[in-house]
């Protein structure tokens, strides 16, 4: 596996390859892939992230996410890391991007489903714990709940997709 990355510009055109280090030392744009699932009852699938995590430990997050080895799509990517995060194979549909200014990193996001956690296979060096998530649920709690900023700008996207 490469440890390069591509380096992007804001409008997600890649303008040369570096190494993590390099691009979180000059703030450089790199890409991530960020996974949501649903199940049936229109729950969405949450992990909260590992306490040893350097960024947003203990964090909610979406079900899985990582950043895009050099050449890699967000497809490949968003596979990649729902497998080694969860253990889980799923189709999974882009359904938008966006830029992250704070994050400096182009976000694909991806939907799929998933209806049972008996079928996951945590990464307990990634993860703390998954949990499915009413909207209900979801609205009453992310007031005090500490969501990456991921889940707010993927909310908009992913709803409008269980419509």
């Amino acid at each position: 596996m490469s440890n390069l990355r591509d380096v992007v510009n804001e409008r997600d055109e890649v303008i040369r390859q570096a190494g993590k280090e390099e691009i979180q030392e000059q703030g450089l744009i790199c890409r991530v892939a960020f996974i949501m699932l649903v199940n049936d009852e229109g729950e969405l699938l949450l992990h909260q992230r590992a306490a040893t995590k350097r960024s947003y430990p203990l964090y909610w997050s979406g079900a899985a996410a990582g950043h895009l080895n050099a050449g890699e799509s967000y497809l490949e990517c968003a596979i990649r890391e729902t497998k080694e995060e969860i253990g889980l194979t799923v189709d999974l549909t882009e359904i938008g991007r966006f830029y992250s200014e704070p994050d400096r990193e182009m976000v694909g996001v991806f939907l799929g489903r998933c209806d049972d956690l008996e079928d996951l296979t945590v990464e307990p060096m990634e993860v703390e714990k998954v949990e499915f998530f009413s909207l209900e649920r979801l609205d009453e709690r992310r007031p005090t709940m500490m969501i990456t900023s991921y889940v707010e700008r993927s909310l908009p996207l992913v709803l409008s997709h269980l419509r």
